[in-house]
């Protein structure tokens, strides 16, 4: 009698090989077990910590985390032959989309850095929100919107346009765009507008997102009463009147499902929009520009004060 035999008795002993067995019946073996992911990340910011507890929840594989700032990380994550890297943030997906021998899968990453999705094993999640669900929001939340109209740069923002652009007359509502090269030109693009919109739509451009062309699109609003959407609760703190965030641990979720397809024999590259998205609206900007919204949306939506 072995040692182990000895110890925790021959029935026990039965009863756990017999157990073993029976789970092995039930669990066959994953390959996407046997896989390992490192994760590059940004900072240790909520979001991204919460992008990265969700990509663990589902992606049924063994992972390591590097931090960005870290000498070598990228190095040191090749180092470790795993079998893709998950970047999460935008300068990590910087630095990790130039590798080509194993899968890049971002997630929290800017679309104007993934909108030409260079790369036969780049996949990911955007941080936008599918076309269709903004315009479903928009026209739900305000009734009688018929004109919508958006800054864009085509180079950040071209091909989610086009998409919003047919989404929009499906709809039988009509998109009022304007091209943005330099932050300079809002004031005059916007002027143009004028009496032409029922709503302005800001969408996560890079060229339409920071301080100058903000102040401009909050003025606009105000003065003419023309509601401002946005895709950011902190614009919607601002002055923006509703907004669809995205939800960081979802979406890292959704990242980690993709790369179990992928281990598992999923054919890439795969590029999805953020699911899950929350409502977000400033009941005072509201008022204050006379906006009347659909009671029965803001029932369920967040609130800013």
């Amino acid at each position: 009698m072995s040692t182990v035999s000895r110890i925790i008795g021959i029935p026990t002993l039965q009863f756990l090989l017999a157990a073993t067995l029976f789970m092995r019946l039930i669990f066959p073996f994953s390959p996407a077990l046997a896989s390992e992911v490192v994760i590059i990340k940004d900072s240790e910011i909520k979001p991204y910590r919460d992008a990265i507890e969700g990509f663990k929840s589902t992606c049924g594989c063994g992972v390591r985390e590097l931090n960005l700032a870290d000498p070598g990380a990228i190095e040191q994550a090749l180092k470790q032959h795993p079998d893709a890297v998950l970047a999460v943030g935008t300068r990590a997906f910087r630095r990790t989309r130039a590798i080509t021998h194993l899968p890049v899968i971002y997630t929290m990453v800017m679309p104007s850095e993934t909108a030409d999705r260079q790369g036969s094993n780049v996949s990911g999640v955007s941080m936008n929100i599918a076309p269709e669900t903004y315009l479903s929001t928009m026209t739900a939340l305000f009734s009688g919107v018929k004109r919508i109209g958006l800054l864009f740069d085509p180079e950040h923002s071209g091909p989610f346009v086009e998409q919003a652009a047919a989404a929009a007359s499906a709809k039988g509502v009509t998109l009022v765009t304007k091209t943005l090269h330099d932050p300079r030109q809002a004031p005059e693009l916007l002027e143009r507008m004028k009496g032409k919109i029922d709503i302005l739509w800001m969408l996560p451009d890079a060229t339409v997102v920071n301080a100058e062309t903000i102040d401009c699109l909050m003025l606009f609003s105000f003065r003419h009463n023309i509601p401002l959407f946005s895709f950011s609760e902190k614009y919607v703190e601002k002055g923006a009147v509703a907004a669809l965030r995205i939800d960081p641990k979802d979406m890292g979720a959704q990242a980690g499902e993709m790369a179990r397809g992928l281990f598992q024999g999923g054919k890439g590259p795969v590029h999805t929009f953020a699911r899950l998205p929350r409502l977000v609206v400033n009941m005072k900007v509201s008022a204050k520009i006379g906006a009347a919204i659909n009671g029965e949306l803001v029932r369920d939506a967040e609130k800013v004060q």
